[in-house]
């Protein structure tokens, strides 16, 4: 007899993050599906084991899998693979980032039934229950304070209406989880936390961002939580980072993307130049709150004296702001964004992109991770490098550091033995899995 009605999976969503963050993208599906009465049963790949996924899948009438385009589509291949291969009768869907850019091609997989397209499903309602309390407790508490970015960058599929939640539910909700699962520091998921205008069915809304900033972090004092989240780099005033620091802020990122004011303005369309960034490192530095600074290479029309300003920039970014962190990831083309079309037809020089027609396909590919992200990574991401090596462990990439590190000082940024550092890290991730096994053990003994 089949007594779960849907079964949702989180399927393991890359190889190398030290973070483990809360599966909102199957709770909140989940929370939708409960409120219609359905009986619901959750399942993430990164902690669960694979007898109890086979077990969820022989007992389940529908599996749902949660994809973001890349390594994690090729998980989520090989769950609903093997969900067919036990369940024949099983009913297997799609939904997430991949599924909302490419539904039709998600769709047309054999072993997929059914997609879900759209931005969000249950995002209005609260998944914490006694029921997935456990998924809360056992991740890297991440939360929702706004969903949304309006901001029309050509390189991004993901614009969409800015839609902030009620500062009371935040409150409520912030409380909740943390009177059972008892965390200490939260990820704010928002693609842009300090963004001030809304639209609902009275019309066009303001609101004072500084302020709302405020009221979250009061919540957040009270529950001596700290946290991190997105922000733009016109939105970093010395006001806003006096009311980020007073919230118990610690970090905040950026979307730096290049370091040419041209390529900025008129090629991406950023909505800011370079200045905007160089303010919001001179507003940031001594605040105690380390920023993180995104930048992408390689995109359609960026040339190489480009790259360099890039790097000239991140250059004076650490010499200003001694906390900063920087990560260049390798443009990435993701369907439904204006700069897809340019790399499908190699506008400006860029080799003509040929998308891959399969999930496993876009799982091949090596999407952000080439030798310029390791370089910066190892020069500028110690946090996580460290978390990665701790203690003596430290040995084994110090030699990879310094080669990264003379590498960015003669800026030669196109070879880098990637894998050898990729198997390295992977090697860490299965000696720390084995070890929380072992302690595992040890207290059920």
């Amino acid at each position: 007899m089949k007594n779960i009605d849907m079964l949702l999976v989180y399927p393991k969503p890359g190889k190398d993050s030290p973070l483990q963050l809360t599966p909102l993208s199957i709770l909140y599906p989940g929370a939708l599906f409960e409120s219609q009465g359905m009986r619901v049963a959750y399942h993430d790949d990164r902690f669960d084991t694979e007898e109890s996924l086979i077990d969820l899948i022989k007992h389940s009438k529908e599996i749902g899998v949660s994809a973001f385009t890349g390594f994690q589509c090729g998980e989520a291949a090989r769950i609903l693979k093997l969900a067919k291969r036990l369940n024949p009768e099983i009913v297997t869907g799609v939904g997430g980032h991949h599924a909302r850019i490419l539904p039709d091609q998600v769709q047309a997989e054999p072993f997929v039934d059914k997609v879900w397209p759209l931005p969000s499903y249950g995002e209005y309602l609260f998944p914490f229950k006694p029921h997935t309390e456990i998924h809360f407790k056992r991740t890297d508490m991440q939360y929702f304070t706004s969903r949304g970015c309006p901001f029309a960058c050509r390189f991004c599929a993901l614009r969409s209406p800015w839609e902030p939640k009620d500062a009371g539910d935040i409150d409520r909700e912030l409380r909740a989880i943390h009177e059972k699962a008892g965390f200490d520091y939260v990820s704010f998921a928002d693609p842009n936390i300090a963004y001030d205008r809304y639209k609902d069915g009275g019309g066009w809304h303001t609101i004072d961002s500084v302020s709302r900033i405020r009221q979250i972090g009061k919540t957040l004092r009270d529950l001596k939580v700290f946290w991190d989240g997105n922000i733009r780099s016109p939105d970093l005033t010395p006001e806003m980072v006096e009311s980020l620091v007073y919230a118990n802020c610690t970090s905040i990122e950026i979307g730096c993307e290049s370091g040419n004011e041209y390529f900025l303005r008129n090629l991406i369309k950023k909505g800011h130049g370079v200045e905007a960034i160089k303010t919001a490192a001179k507003n940031i530095r001594g605040s105690g709150i380390s920023m993180m600074y995104s930048f992408i290479a390689n995109m359609p029309g960026e040339t190489p004296a480009m790259l360099r300003d890039t790097m000239e920039l991140i250059d004076w970014i650490v010499d200003t702001d001694p906390a900063a962190r920087v990560s260049i990831y390798n443009y990435t083309p993701y369907p439904g964004s204006p700069m897809f079309d340019d790399a499908v037809n190699g506008v400006g020089g860029y080799p003509k992109f040929t998308p891959p027609t399969t999930m496993e396909g876009w799982a091949q590919l090596r999407l952000m991770q080439t030798p310029i992200y390791w370089i910066t990574g190892l020069n500028f991401r110690m946090d996580n490098t460290k978390k990665n090596f701790p203690g003596e462990d430290w040995k084994i990439i110090e030699p990879y550091v310094k080669m990264a590190q003379s590498k960015w000082k003669s800026r030669d940024v196109s070879e880098f033995p990637c894998e050898e550092v990729e198997r390295l890290i992977e090697r860490q991730f299965e000696k720390r899995r084995i070890a929380a096994e072992q302690e595992a053990s040890k207290e059920q003994k």
